[in-house]
């Protein structure tokens, strides 16, 4: 009896020191695999019948640092977020250029304020108006690149949303299977080590994405849940996130207008608002608040530049030459603002002088000043006709789609003079109800308010209207900006001087710069700008000088960024060195157990014949 217990004992050796030696070469192997946890090997002694019956493997268990893997979990949440965020805040910084960057949109506005100088400086010069009309042109190239850039990297944070929510519905099922294999394993008595490596590996993909709350129940089952305490995984059940990416964006996207929201078990339980951390709500930001705020930034801007410099624009007398007055030929002048009710009353502060003018910038015809009073766009627009149409006739006037379209005999061009005070540089103030509230507000300049010689157009993304002071939406216009197409076909049309002279003696000269020199001022005058939400603050200074606040601020934002990521990834990396040391594989003291292992299975081996050596001596005196 006494040979078979050390028999027993040996045999159960054997099996043990066996097990003992499969977990360490499994930590060896292992040893590089991220996220590993090393296993440890618990074994006690086997009592049978209050008698020592050998050993046995009490179990296969992770030794980790609870506390320090929540830590970890919720660095990943953190550095999640400001990698992202600093990622788009940098290609945002990188479609502004740098202080000093000749790309920059600053360097664009003044290359612009330059050639209208030569202009001013030499008006008669062809090769100086080429050069002003082709900058203009490009810097509202170069205001659209930027705008729909802006919306490209809304569209593809929009498109990492919708990929986070597919990754964030894998894991969780991933967790919810490795949960029941868990409790399974865990009823067997079978190890679940590695299993809960998996799990942890995919609550940690999940915490990248979102803040998480996590518990693991008595049954070894994590349930999971959102910040907000709302339930994604409970035991084998499974809560799904659904989102409708937007293939395409304009600045006229937002949410939860035309973006989706992120749903939870259903489309009524929008949990959009409640991300806040995590790459998903740095995303969420990205999109919804740092790119718009930049948009609106460039938008105040190119709305400043079209107000100032239309209103300058329509001051001047080279106006578009009339190419025929049939029902099929194009208009010379055609005005930007729709007037949906003509019959509306509008008041002249000043007196507005027309003439008609010949190649040579002479009046072909006595001026016709409307007087300052009480009157109304049609009558306006009957008084421009009847001017035009009369003996012999050199053009219309009418409505066209609501936009007073006027046409010219070949050869002929209109010009208009405002009569109002010297304060206002001359300019007419309009008194109208132009944006049909009830409440008639106040425009400067005759040509200016009905936008029939604008040097720049911003057609709106929505309606069908031509954007400007009081008519359609400025959001967006960034992208839409351009130079009008009349000019960019004839440069010489880009105004410079200005009607002269005592009525009825009024002419253009070649060499009048009065226009072109305003125009070159208004770049270096400070206009204001309203603060922008998660932009700059309110300033008043030139346009330039704007563009280099949007320049600045957003330098600021990026290099907050990468101080925050610089931090961010040096703390989750301590914490990673000190969550390894603590569950990592060590290759010394494996090496080392795996030669205790060894030595005492060799041991047990080695009693096994021995005892059965003594059973042979046994048999054989029988």
């Amino acid at each position: 009896m006494t040979l078979s217990i050390a028999l027993f004992n040996a045999l159960s050796g054997l099996q043990v020191n066996q097990t003992a030696l499969q977990v360490t070469s499994s930590n060896v192997a292992n040893v590089n695999t991220p996220d590993y946890a090393r296993k440890i090997h618990d074994q006690q002694n086997r009592v049978l019948g209050g008698i020592g019956a050998g050993v046995e493997t009490a179990q296969i268990v992770r030794r980790i640092d609870q506390f320090l893997r929540r830590d970890l979990m919720e660095e990943t949440t953190v550095l999640g977020n400001a990698e992202v965020r600093a990622d788009y805040l940098n290609r945002m910084q990188t479609l502004f250029g740098s202080l000093g960057n000749n790309n920059a949109l600053g360097n664009s506005i003044t290359d612009l304020a330059v050639a209208i100088e030569n202009v001013a400086n030499s008006p008669e010069v062809a090769a100086h108006r080429f050069d002003a009309v082709n900058e203009a042109a490009e810097m509202a190239q170069y205001f659209n690149s930027m705008g729909d850039q802006i919306q490209q990297l809304r569209t593809q944070a929009d498109a990492e949303i919708g990929a986070a929510v597919d990754t964030i519905n894998t894991e969780l099922q991933i967790i919810a299977d490795l949960n029941s294999q868990i409790a399974n394993n865990l009823v067997k008595g079978q190890p679940v080590g590695d299993l809960q490596d998996r799990r942890d590996v995919a609550v940690k993909t999940i915490s990248e994405y979102m803040d998480l709350q996590e518990f693991t129940d008595a049954t070894g089952q994590v349930r999971l849940f959102t910040a907000a305490g709302r339930s994604l995984v409970s035991g084998v059940t499974v809560s799904s996130l659904s989102y409708t990416t937007t293939p395409f964006m304009t600045a006229n996207e937002s949410y939860p207008a035309t973006i989706s929201g992120i749903y939870l078990n259903g489309p009524t339980n929008d949990i959009s608002a409640e991300i806040t951390s995590g790459k998903l709500g740095a995303l969420i930001e990205m999109r919804d608040q740092a790119l718009p705020a930049m948009t609106n930034e460039l938008d105040q801007l190119a709305a400043q530049m079209r107000n100032e410099v239309n209103r300058v624009h329509n001051r001047g007398a080279n106006t578009p030459f009339g190419l025929g007055t049939a029902a099929g030929d194009p208009a010379a002048m055609y005005g930007s603002r729709e007037i949906a009710t003509p019959t509306d009353p509008l008041t002249l502060g000043s007196g507005v002088t027309f003439a008609i003018l010949d190649a040579d910038g002479n009046s072909v015809t006595a001026p016709m000043t409307i007087a300052a009073g009480a009157t109304t766009p049609n009558a306006i627009l009957a008084s421009i006709d009847g001017y035009l149409t009369a003996a012999p006739g050199y053009g219309t006037a009418a409505w066209n789609a609501n936009r007073m379209e006027i046409k010219l005999e070949p050869g002929y061009r209109l010009a208009i003079l405002d009569n109002g005070p010297a304060a206002d540089m001359g300019d007419a103030t309009i008194t109208f109800d132009a944006d049909g509230d009830t409440v008639s507000e106040n425009y400067l300049g005759f040509s200016n308010f009905f936008g029939l010689n604008d040097l720049f157009e911003t057609p709106a993304l929505t309606g069908g209207v031509l954007a400007m002071e009081n008519q359609g939406s400025d959001l967006g216009i960034s992208s839409t900006m351009q130079v009008r197409q009349s000019i960019i076909d004839d440069p010489s049309y880009l105004s410079r001087g200005m009607l002269r002279g005592t009525v009825p003696n009024l002419t253009l000269g070649v060499g009048d710069n009065e226009i072109a020199q305003q125009l070159a001022n208004a770049f270096g005058q400070n206009f204001d700008y309203a603060s922008i939400a998660n932009g700059p603050s309110a300033v008043s200074t030139t346009f330039s000088g704007y563009a280099g606040e949007i320049l600045s601020f957003n330098a600021s934002q990026t290099a907050s960024a990468d101080e925050a990521l610089k931090f961010e990834t040096f703390f989750f990396e301590d914490l990673q060195a000190r969550f390894n040391s603590e569950a990592g594989v060590n290759l010394d003291e494996e090496l080392a157990n795996m030669t205790i292992f060894q030595n005492a299975y060799n041991a047990s081996a080695r009693l096994v014949q021995t005892v059965d050596e003594m059973f042979d001596t046994l048999l054989s005196l029988a």
